[in-house]
């Protein structure tokens, strides 16, 4: 059985609580941001559901009857029970980490780089990062938000909000020891492309490139593909930032592979409700890109 049932309207009770505090009407109008009259007729209401007075009006304030100091104490009591357990519960909420889930690359390579000017702007916010080449569902995993590339013709899913961050494009590229004192023959290249991905196989395809003839490197893990790249292992597709920072060091080069697209990353976060953090981490993500 509920135990609202039997018990006045909260709005009554945290206008006579107000009043009781402030020892006018008028004072109790002003904490609740309405006029003394919707306060009076509030304890009025008040006084007749429990069906004794409350209060003694004194010129301009008033005074409690025994009855008004007894509830007075209760309210008090109760409210500041409330109080207190909202509060706690904030600040767990604020000392809970962000969990984001992105891909090694974009972990490792943009943002985890960029990380202590998001802590000096937001200290004692925890972020951990969740590299996967695989999508999860944020709400299920427990997850406050994803970074992902996504191809043209994107939809936001049911229970999630996209965030458009930026449009990157994306890139063929391998170590210049790869091509060093090689004819430019670019279906003859050894690729870093797994017969498990079908998007690099139809981005190559796309390009004149035949996916079926492909020299395929297989390293064996997702995470460990841009390291063989710079090894010259294999060329392989990256968006641009991603490799940017080895392009401008002169680790990788790009190659000469034309109508490739551009991909949108994107924040992705469950709908509904956050915590500022989130939300803080998400406004910041739009400053890196």
């Amino acid at each position: 059985m509920s135990r609202w049932r039997d018990l006045p309207s909260l709005s009554a009770l945290r206008a006579f609580d107000a009043t009781a505090r402030s020892g006018s009407f008028a004072g109790a109008g002003r904490v609740l941001n309405v006029t003394h009259a919707a306060v009076t007729q509030a304890v009025r209401g008040l006084e007749a559901d429990l069906g004794m007075p409350l209060v003694r009006r004194t010129g301009r304030t008033v005074s409690l009857t025994e009855a008004g100091e007894r509830l007075a104490r209760a309210l008090d009591e109760g409210f500041g029970t409330v109080a207190a357990g909202i509060t706690a519960l904030r600040e767990a909420e604020a000392r809970r980490v962000v969990r984001v889930t992105t891909t090694t690359f974009i972990a490792e390579t943009h943002v985890m780089p960029r990380l202590p000017d998001f802590w000096a702007k937001h200290p004692g916010v925890e972020v951990a990062l969740s590299p996967t080449p695989s999508k999860v569902e944020l709400a299920r995993d427990g997850f406050d938000m994803a970074i992902r590339a996504l191809s043209d013709g994107w939809t936001e899913p049911q229970g999630e909000e996209i965030r458009p961050l930026a449009r990157i494009p994306l890139l063929a590229v391998c170590a210049p020891s790869l091509i060093a004192g090689r004819r430019m023959d670019l279906q003859a290249l050894p690729w870093i492309v797994g017969e498990d991905s079908p998007w690099d196989n139809e981005q190559l395809g796309a390009t004149g490139i035949d996916p079926a003839r492909l020299n395929r490197v297989q390293v064996g893990s997702p995470h460990l593909e841009m390291s063989a790249c710079r090894q010259g292992l294999g060329a392989m597709l990256a968006t641009e930032i991603i490799c940017r920072a080895d392009l401008e060091a002169g680790r990788l080069v790009r190659l000469p592979l034309a109508d490739l697209p551009e991909v949108t990353y994107a924040a992705v976060l469950p709908s509904g409700p956050r915590r500022p953090a989130v939300e803080a981490f998400a406004d910041w993500l739009a400053t890196i890109f």
